[in-house]
């Protein structure tokens, strides 16, 4: 069993300033947010105590969560909300400095793509006012969803104002849709001038990840954990530099063995630029910062560990201009 981090060692982990490249908006939403809108909009929830309405206990049942709460996300006011809300919270609970956040625009059927973005917009430059986070969105392929939604996503996306959109990525259970459904989608973006990412891997299934390079044009991977179990193709991503975003909270389900082989280790062992994200962090019950100290007392990782992944994250992200400079300043 590993040794707990020291109370000092934990206090400096939260205090670290953050570069977060995998969390995702409707995944952020406080529980008593969540409540109040299903309330409003009449969507019925299994529980409205705060401490049960994300309950779930495995991918399936997560989704159907996940699924609930974007259903209850319907006005452009809901959209404002919930993204201030999550900005700032990642900002006074963790320390974020920067965030590029996952948004799925096709599970918010009642909102048009431009009154979304105006949402989203509105909810990143009020954080910044008040906090001081900057942020970028990246909108979403949700496997759940057909190609030919994607492929239209992607359009609007391509078609809308880029001051904030910075890629295009997919999410949602790899069982629900494989990568080669929306090689049109990726096409779309890519030929637009938007880079692209996707979780891959989250179920240890190697194929998912080389399809996501070979046929998306990925240039980024999102959990990412097949590679720990397929040296070959771990040696391909380090040597062409794609940087992984690992989630503490998506092992905890998908991850049953011993610590010594934890794909968080491997990865790290194997050299390969990575970065750790909340993912889900109203919904797993957490914080960045938290997961910060959990991985610490799990697995050993350091405060130079994470300073340096931080620094990774800021290199691979798609940030640009001043507003680089600006959060690189404030890195350790």
């Amino acid at each position: 069993m590993s040794a707990e981090p020291t109370p000092g060692l934990a206090q400096q982990l939260r205090d670290m300033p953050k570069v977060e490249l995998h969390c995702h908006l409707e995944g952020c939403v406080r529980p008593e947010t969540f409540i109040d809108l299903a309330r409003r909009h009449g969507v019925a929830l299994p529980s409205d105590d705060p401490a049960q309405v994300y309950a779930y206990h495995d991918m399936a049942s997560f989704m159907e969560v996940f699924e609930r709460l974007s259903a209850a996300v319907v006005t452009r006011e809901d959209v404002a909300r919930i993204t201030y809300e999550a900005l700032v919270d990642a900002s006074r609970g963790s320390n974020v400095v920067y965030r590029e956040m996952f948004v799925n625009p096709t599970l918010h059927p009642t909102l048009a793509y431009p009154e979304l973005l105006d949402g989203l917009t509105a909810g990143v430059r009020q954080a910044r006012a008040d906090t001081g986070i900057v942020a970028r969105l990246i909108p979403s392929v949700y496997r759940a969803h057909s190609p030919a939604r994607a492929a239209a996503m992607a359009r609007d996306v391509v078609a809308g104002p880029r001051d904030l959109v910075v890629g295009l990525g997919m999410d949602g259970d790899e069982l629900a849709g494989p990568p080669a459904d929306f090689v049109e989608a990726y096409a779309i973006a890519r030929d637009g001038g938007l880079p692209v990412t996707a979780h891959a891997g989250e179920r240890f299934v190697a194929q998912e990840v080389a399809d996501c390079l070979d046929l998306l044009g990925c240039t980024r991977l999102d959990h990412g954990y097949a590679l720990a179990r397929d040296p070959e193709l771990a040696a391909r991503v380090r040597a062409e530099g794609v940087h992984v975003t690992y989630a503490w909270l998506s092992t905890t389900y998908n991850f049953h063995g011993p610590m010594a082989e934890h794909p968080f280790r491997l990865l790290r062992d194997a050299g390969l630029s990575m970065s750790m994200g909340s993912d889900d962090p109203a919904m797993g019950g957490t914080d960045l910062a938290g997961d910060y100290v959990a991985v610490a007392e799990a697995l050993g990782f350091t405060v130079a560990d994470f300073v340096a992944q931080n620094r990774a994250a800021l290199a691979a992200s798609w940030l640009t201009g001043p507003d680089l400079e600006a959060v690189r300043d404030r890195l350790w």
